[in-house]
């Protein structure tokens, strides 16, 4: 083997080693081999929106103040949207599912499936919902394409 050879494989070695080194050293600093966490959600529980949409649709899809009737029997919602497109052959068709929560902010273990709703332009549609007991204190719609 030439003197350059030698050289550049001394190089080399020498630079993985540096390299596993530096590795060796990030993940030896983890003694206790425990289990990653999850961060923290920055959004708080009692801000959370109670309608959220699919990203895909919030720049087309809008939302008017939903009506919340509670009472005698199970809680029910209605949650008025509309689509904002112009062109009268554009329409989505979009799925929805309400979240019903017991008085703790828990799901109740009863909850619908999705449900499809196609949405033409500039016309409000009503999305409903109704719990499937009385325990429903709080709730949630989740809007996405439909799949």
């Amino acid at each position: 083997m030439t003197n350059a050879h030698s050289r550049l494989r001394t190089l080399l070695v020498a630079s993985t080693l540096a390299s596993c080194g530096a590795l060796l050293t990030a993940a030896g600093c983890d003694t206790t081999r425990a289990p990653f966490t999850p961060a923290p959600d920055q959004v708080a529980k009692n801000e959370y929106p109670r309608v959220v949409l699919e990203q895909p649709l919030s720049g087309w899809v809008v939302v008017s103040e939903p009506v919340v009737r509670s009472g005698p029997g199970p809680l029910s919602v209605s949650v008025p949207i509309r689509l904002t497109s112009t062109r009268p052959d554009q329409f989505s068709r979009v799925q929805y599912r309400f979240i019903f929560l017991d008085s703790a902010g828990v799901p109740l273990r009863s909850q619908s499936d999705w449900r499809y709703m196609r949405l033409e332009p500039r016309n409000q549609v009503f999305l409903q919902g109704n719990a499937m007991d009385d325990t429903a204190a709080d709730w949630r719609c989740e809007i996405r394409s439909a799949r």
